[in-house]
């Protein structure tokens, strides 16, 4: 008896582990692929582990202004993004058939729908640093969305930039092209 409540103990927080990892594996597989373009790359930090940090470049919006809205909807037939739109309160928002959202506790907190990360395995990390410094290349990240709203980057891949995307890339600042603005005088009494 006392041997059977030994194994027991043995088997049951051992068999929890296996229900938990089953569950996550299965939460982490579950929902609907998006690829999403991607802008400034940061390789790894051999600090904390191999991976890649990156900007969402998420097509419909030019830049997070002042405050990241924490709720997009993504626009489009999977895995083919064609536009996001952005709700500040998530509460508020309309309906959505694709919706992400920032996770506070997450590594960005509610800058997570700007900044993301994924981690890689050693080898990866050092090939990639090479894709990552070749300027004609675009970033696409594969991201899995769920019905709750939660994402998370899952794989990343590089494509030549198009021809639209090289004419940007390649046009000049219009801004450091204008003369500066002429000095404000004082009134004179």
């Amino acid at each position: 008896m006392n041997r059977l409540v030994r194994l027991a103990a043995l088997a049951l927080p051992l068999a929890g582990l296996a229900g938990l990892w089953f569950l996550s594996d299965r939460t982490f597989q579950q929902g609907t692929e998006w690829e999403v373009p991607i802008d400034g790359f940061d390789p790894r930090d051999f600090l904390r582990g191999h991976y890649v940090e990156f900007t969402y470049d998420w097509p419909g919006i030019e830049e997070f202004r002042d405050v990241p809205p924490h709720m997009l909807c993504l626009e489009g037939t999977a895995p083919q993004l064609t536009r996001v739109t952005a709700f500040a309160d998530a509460a508020a928002a309309a309906p959505c058939a694709h919706p992400v959202r920032a996770d506070a506790s997450g590594v960005y907190g509610w800058e997570g729908l700007a900044r993301g990360r994924l981690y890689l395995d050693q080898d990866r990390a050092m090939a990639m640093q090479q894709e990552l410094r070749d300027a004609d290349q675009r970033g696409i990240v594969t991201i899995r969305q769920r019905e709750d709203g939660s994402f998370a980057a899952i794989a990343i891949r590089f494509r030549p930039l198009t021809a639209d995307e090289r004419a940007i890339r390649d046009a000049p600042n219009v801004e450091a092209l204008m003369p500066p603005p002429p000095p404000i005088m004082a009134p004179v009494n």
